[in-house]
């Protein structure tokens, strides 16, 4: 399985969406009932949200032999949670991740910086409408790309010009096709069986995190911006995640994708070249992921 991962053939992606599937079937047998529409349309949302880490990943250049092992750990932890947290969140979490190809592509393409920072207030902005809470990356994004470089003014405004675009799209699409929009989100927290697996996965990501600081001392001056990004932009969404409980309940449920965004990034570094357990990572991933599918049925653990 490790070895179809890492390779850059197209046949490799195909394990990312049965892997998914698999997860999804696991879960619906566990609860014992055939999932509606809102949940197949959070299944697309995060399958689509895989697809934009992997395109990231490919993008920014971050390792010399770009993988599927990113895009099929956000997968592995999100799809047990679908069930129990809300469609539009995942979509939300989409657009940031959208907007994260686009920052991760500011390094190598000094001439289009506004164009690209336009598109990544777009997409920030697009994320708060969906899911309130999510605005944090807002801030958050920006400021991982400040850290890289400092903005010019002119660059500056783009990206203020895209947030309040996304704002004003939001504001008048449904007014043009007279639908009505819920702006105000009334859904809960996020509701589970059980944390403790959660934070089997949380461990090994920060097991993976520790391997990632030895990468950076190896890597090229492409390389690091790259995975330096990715490296605080996961930490302080793991770090947002862990306090959102405490401010409401539309902000405890980025825990999903706070933890999400932190085992992405991290968890796919526990595979270190030449280490002789590094072939058997990706299936104790897997089991890992099939046992928070499966979870409430085997609590009594």
């Amino acid at each position: 399985m490790l070895r179809l991962l890492q390779s850059n053939q197209p046949a490799a992606w195909v394990v990312v969406p049965l892997t998914a599937a698999l997860l999804w079937c696991i879960s619906a047998m566990e609860r014992g009932a055939i999932p509606g529409g809102e949940e197949a349309l959070a299944f697309a949302g995060v399958l689509a949200s895989s697809r934009a880490i992997h395109m990231a990943h490919l993008e920014s250049r971050m390792r010399t032999r770009p993988n599927s092992i990113p895009g099929w750990v956000f997968v592995l932890w999100a799809v047990p949670l679908i069930a129990c947290s809300p469609v539009r969140m995942w979509w939300s979490g989409l657009f940031v991740l959208v907007a994260l190809r686009f920052a991760l592509r500011l390094p190598e393409e000094e001439s289009n910086r506004k164009q690209l920072l336009f598109w990544v207030g777009l997409c920030l902005g697009i994320a708060g409408v969906l899911w309130h809470s999510m605005s944090v990356w807002s801030l958050f994004l920006p400021l991982g790309c400040i850290g890289l470089r400092p903005f010019r003014a002119a660059e500056t405004l783009s990206l203020l010009l895209g947030l309040a675009a996304s704002w004003g799209m939001c504001w008048v699409l449904p007014w043009l096709f007279r639908v009505p929009f819920p702006f105000v989100q009334f859904e809960a927290g996020m509701h589970w069986a059980d944390w403790r697996i959660l934070g089997v996965w949380v461990l090994v990501a920060c097991t993976g995190w520790l391997f990632r600081q030895q990468s950076l001392v190896r890597a090229t001056a492409r390389q690091r911006s790259a995975r330096r990004l990715t490296q605080w932009m996961s930490v302080a969404g793991f770090g947002l995640a862990l306090l959102g409980g405490s401010w409401g309940a539309q902000w405890s449920i980025l825990f999903a994708f706070g933890g999400a965004l932190f085992c992405t990034w991290t968890a796919g570094w526990c595979c270190p070249p030449r280490w002789k357990g590094t072939p058997y990572v990706p299936w104790a991933l897997l089991i890992l992921a099939a046992i928070s599918a499966a979870w409430p049925s085997v609590s009594f653990w």
